[in-house]
């Protein structure tokens, strides 16, 4: 009897996180393209002020917080051992390996991928016209994410609590 109670208490919590969790999920990934924003944003004085985008991307790592300083500092490292490589490899292979501990979409990686071909470019218009539209991108994506929050985030935390009760009685 008492095996049944406690195994409905942890099935109820459990369902219960994961629902907390997935309400979650669009605010973390809203932080992270906030941070990635304020990242970009940086780098876009940046560019007008140093002419050597080693010292340009060591300032942004100072400013940011991970996991988005991961990104930067990948790619730094990248920009220091493969001399001879394209920007745009190096930025794709930092974006990568550092935005596993993200919660980036697809669509935002990809999106993100074009700072490696705008940074490229030796005209600094055109790199800081470039970063302002993958920032007004960002921008978008984070009005978007918060018309999703109020619509999602009860929903989550109440399918979670639901299912958990749903499963207990099906068990019982």
């Amino acid at each position: 009897m008492y095996f049944k109670i406690i195994g409905c208490i942890v099935v109820l919590i459990s369902f219960s996180l994961i629902g907390i969790y997935f309400s979650y999920r669009p605010i973390y990934r809203k932080n992270d393209l906030l941070e990635m924003k304020r990242g970009l944003l940086s780098l876009s004085s940046e560019i007008t002020l140093f002419s050597n985008i080693n010292e340009a991307i060591l300032n942004i790592e100072k400013n940011i917080q991970n996991p988005i300083k991961n990104i930067f500092t990948i790619f730094r490292k990248n920009l220091q051992e493969k001399r001879g490589e394209e920007l745009s490899i190096l930025w794709e292979e930092a974006l990568k390996k550092g935005s596993l501990n993200t919660y980036f979409t697809k669509e935002d990686i990809e999106n993100i991928k074009i700072v490696g071909k705008i940074i490229g470019s030796l005209d600094v218009n055109f790199n800081i016209e470039g970063l302002n539209i993958v920032i007004d991108y960002i921008n978008s994506t984070i009005k978007n994410l918060d018309d999703e929050k109020n619509k999602t985030f009860k929903m989550y935390q109440s399918l979670g609590v639901l299912s958990g009760l749903m499963i207990i009685i099906l068990l019982i």
